[in-house]
């Protein structure tokens, strides 16, 4: 495609991003994280080794109360990212749509082959993304992302990457922000990745489809924990899934900006309902593990 003939899609905007994040509730739970010191580490060098950007992905929502024990049972094969000091990370993701919320649909509807665009901040490091998640008709995860930078980004790039890797123009708009903290452990023995997001919380944008104030609505999952294991194939025996399937923990169809966007557009009165069918089994489960705490 001439590039003259990109559209723009989208115009990124960091620093308006980063007001909204920083709105967000800081509301964590008090765990122990004395647990973490169990784990070898390992440098971001050698994890980016282990990238695992072609992939299968399986999800698990876990009761907070899990976390040590979980943590405890896979220290002797995993090792834990290490960096800048520190061994939990804080993420800032912006979810982009359309006026009518394309992507989501796409995941709630099942359609095989579906798209998800955002754009992340790793927080400690200041670092950006530009990211497109593509998942196939064969249940992979595909990612690609571009370095972007977190306070004049090249919105001419933006555009060149969302354009040509979705392969059709879509004006998109910020439709979510999402806040959690994240620790990513590598298998010892075999390619697996596996992260563990912790304090979730989510804030519905300032527009609706038609560029109207919405009220800011924010949802606090801090009960609750979400492992996401990150393999090559599936299924791959590791101590991971032998936890789960010990502890009765079934695998879970979460997506962050799916629920989270049903969980903070319910009350929406000036907005058409978005549809939920298909993820009332996982708003269920939610709600149980909160009233467990």
């Amino acid at each position: 495609m001439m590039a003259n003939k990109i559209k723009t899609l989208l115009v990124l905007e960091p620093q308006e991003y980063e007001v909204s994040h920083l709105e967000l509730v800081k509301d964590s739970q008090d765990i122990n994280l004395s647990v973490l010191k169990r784990f070898d580490s390992h440098s971001l060098a050698q994890q980016n080794m282990a990238a695992l950007m072609n992939r299968i992905d399986s999800k698990f929502l876990l009761p907070i109360d899990a976390f040590e024990p979980f943590m405890n049972a896979i220290s002797d094969d995993y090792s834990i990212l290490s960096s800048l000091g520190r061994k939990i990370f804080s993420y800032q993701t912006t979810y982009f749509d359309n006026k009518d919320r394309q992507f989501y649909l796409d995941h709630h509807n099942g359609k095989l082959n579906r798209y998800k665009v955002r754009f992340r901040r790793y927080v400690e490091s200041n670092m950006g993304y530009m990211e497109i998640k593509f998942k196939n008709n064969k249940k992979r995860t595909i990612k690609q992302r571009i370095p972007m930078n977190c306070i004049l980004p090249d919105q001419r790039r933006v555009n060149d990457f969302v354009q040509n890797t979705l392969g059709y123009s879509a004006k998109l708009e910020t439709a979510l922000f999402v806040n959690y903290q994240r620790i990513t452990l590598i298998n010892k023995k075999s390619l697996e990745r596996i992260t563990i997001d912790l304090n979730l919380s989510f804030q519905n944008s300032k527009n609706d489809s038609q560029n109207n104030a919405k009220n800011k609505v924010q949802s606090i999952q801090n009960n609750v924990f979400i492992v996401e294991v990150k393999q090559v194939r599936k299924p791959l025996d590791s101590a991971c899934r032998r936890f789960m399937k010990q502890h009765n923990h079934k695998e879970i169809n979460f997506s962050k900006y799916c629920i989270g966007s049903l969980l903070t557009t319910e009350d929406q009165s000036n907005s058409e309902p978005l549809k939920a069918n298909n993820f009332k089994h996982i708003l269920r489960k939610l709600n149980d593990l909160n009233r467990q705490h």
